[in-house]
């Protein structure tokens, strides 16, 4: 046994892998897959220069078998290669990027009339990607008059959220993507569950349909299905906040904030550039309270990958709590629903939330 775990003593990961330690495993990200893979603490401490290989020696028998399947997977995965001939770098970790604002969600309705000044300051903070939540039945007319005025921006890629359900909008979908190849995703909520159950999964990929009501409340969800292993957010999550580093959001009146779901303004666009904006005290507070700062999340091995909120938080007083509605506990491995959660009700009454998760309840108990 000694002999066969001996031979990887000059493994590593694969440059497209990044190893993240949890609490109660380890979990390896590989960004050419888009895939990750567990492994135990113990083995994590090797591959990751903490402890040397012969720590390994001390385990007993089995588990040194253990280690050793799991290491031949590994390899036979291609996570893994000796290094015992190879000369190599480790991967640069720094972000960096041209941005100052680098994503934006405008909220806007058919009284909205502050959408140019925004995408053409935006631009000047040399922003790429836009979300934009349309709050009432806004016309094909006006929708396409808004979208236009995105050609010539720095913005690579919009998603458009629709409070309600539009018939019309959706009878032209199909022309809204050829005309603005911007658009990635559209996302209908308040959908009839008749539109549901016919076009969801048999439409195009890139439309949503949702049946319950959206609000700035049903921000910060932490779910599986968030998870992103691109490299790109993997790098920024290492140094800053997944969800609020070079964000700004304006609501339908013109209001400048962090994000939607925050009550804290920095101006108005009528009177207050974005530029400005963004210096004021206090509007760049969230950019670098990444996970390994945050109360539980720091012993999570999904923080790298994972979506955070500081607009709704555990403990409203303590901006280092974790997020609010997370079901992950990183002591036990355990997913659970975290509205029942009996820690989490003061928090849930304080953000106004009871009908909220009642009604979010009752759905499931449906």
């Amino acid at each position: 046994m000694m002999k066969g775990i001996q031979r990887f003593e000059s493994y590593k990961l694969i440059s497209s892998c990044f190893l993240v330690k949890g609490y109660t495993k380890s979990l390896i990200v590989d960004f050419q897959r888009q895939n990750v893979t567990f492994i135990p603490n113990v083995l994590s401490d090797f591959l990751d220069n903490i402890k040397p290989f012969s720590s390994l020696f001390t385990l007993n028998n089995q588990d040194q078998k253990i280690i050793e399947d799991i290491l031949l997977n590994l390899e036979n995965l291609e996570l893994i290669f000796d290094t015992s001939y190879i000369n190599f770098d480790n991967f640069n970790k720094e972000f960096d990027y041209p941005s100052v604002i680098s994503n934006a969600i405008l909220c806007i309705n058919s009284e909205s009339n502050y959408l140019i000044d925004a995408i053409n300051q935006l631009s000047d903070l040399l922003c790429y990607f836009g979300e934009i939540r349309i709050e009432d039945d806004l016309s094909l007319k006006l929708l396409n008059d808004n979208l236009s005025l995105f050609e010539g921006s720095t913005f690579h890629s919009l998603n458009i959220i629709f409070k309600t359900f539009s018939p019309k909008i959706f009878n032209d979908i199909l022309n809204l993507f050829r005309n603005f190849q911007r658009i990635l995703e559209v996302t209908f909520f308040n959908t009839p569950e008749v539109i549901i159950n016919e076009f969801e999964g048999k439409y195009i990929p890139k439309v949503h349909f949702r049946s319950e009501n959206i609000t700035h409340q049903n921000c910060g969800n932490i779910k599986k299905s968030y998870f992103s292993t691109s490299l790109d957010n993997y790098i920024e999550s290492l140094h800053h906040n997944s969800c609020l580093n070079r964000k700004i959001s304006i609501d339908a009146e013109g209001n400048i904030k962090n994000c939607p779901s925050m009550t804290e303004s920095f101006g108005n666009i009528r009177d207050t550039t974005l530029a400005e904006a963004i210096e004021k005290p206090g509007f760049k507070k969230y950019w670098d309270i990444n996970k390994d700062k945050i109360h539980v999340c720091k012993d999570c091995e999904f923080r790298y990958i994972c979506t955070d909120c500081r607009a709704y938080v555990e403990d409203p007083e303590d901006i280092l709590s974790k997020p609010l509605k997370c079901g992950y506990n990183p002591y036990t491995g355990e997913w659970s629903e975290w509205s029942t959660n009996p820690l989490k009700q003061k928090a849930i009454d304080f953000y106004g939330m009871r009908e909220m998760v009642e009604d979010m309840q009752k759905s499931a108990g449906e």
